[in-house]
């Protein structure tokens, strides 16, 4: 696995800052569902994403770095438009399962990247931990979204 230190600490500050990113993303999206589910979904992967982006500070504090505290500004403006399209659409499900699908699409090859930099032992049990989470929720979302299109071809939703 060929990179420097300072390769892995970019690739970390990275996954951090998309972590931001999503947990401020997914807390917009949910925002604009009107079916409790979803937005009961959205919300714990943007806790989650949270939860992703401090567990990396802390690893990273603890082999003596101080981390940035990335502000996500991507996940406000990312939501946003989530947001923007779901009222144009009338908080439309499906369509935002299809955004949120596509983030966590973006996110998981974040976390692929990052995984095949040289990472310091003590980071990449969490990375690998955290890519294989967004996986799961990756594949999720895309068999949500995946029915909700059928749904909608039916003309039920």
């Amino acid at each position: 696995m060929p990179g420097t230190l300072e390769e892995a600490a970019t690739a970390i500050s990275g996954l951090i800052s998309i972590c931001r990113d999503a947990e401020q993303g997914f807390r917009v999206a949910a925002s604009a569902s009107k079916e409790p589910e979803l937005r009961e979904l959205l919300v714990r992967y943007s806790d989650q994403h949270g939860a992703f982006a401090a567990k990396l500070q802390e690893a990273v504090k603890a082999l003596g770095y101080d981390p940035e505290a990335p502000a996500g500004l991507g996940g406000t403006i990312y939501g946003g438009w989530i947001q923007l399209k779901a009222l144009v659409t009338s908080h439309d499900q499906h369509g935002i399962l299809v955004e949120a699908e596509r983030g966590e699409d973006w996110i998981l090859s974040r976390y692929r990247d990052a995984a095949a930099k040289n990472l310091p032992v003590g980071i990449r049990p969490i990375v690998e931990a955290q890519r294989a989470e967004v996986e799961k929720a990756h594949e999720y979302l895309r068999q949500r979204r995946d029915a909700t299109a059928s749904k909608n071809q039916h003309g039920a939703d």
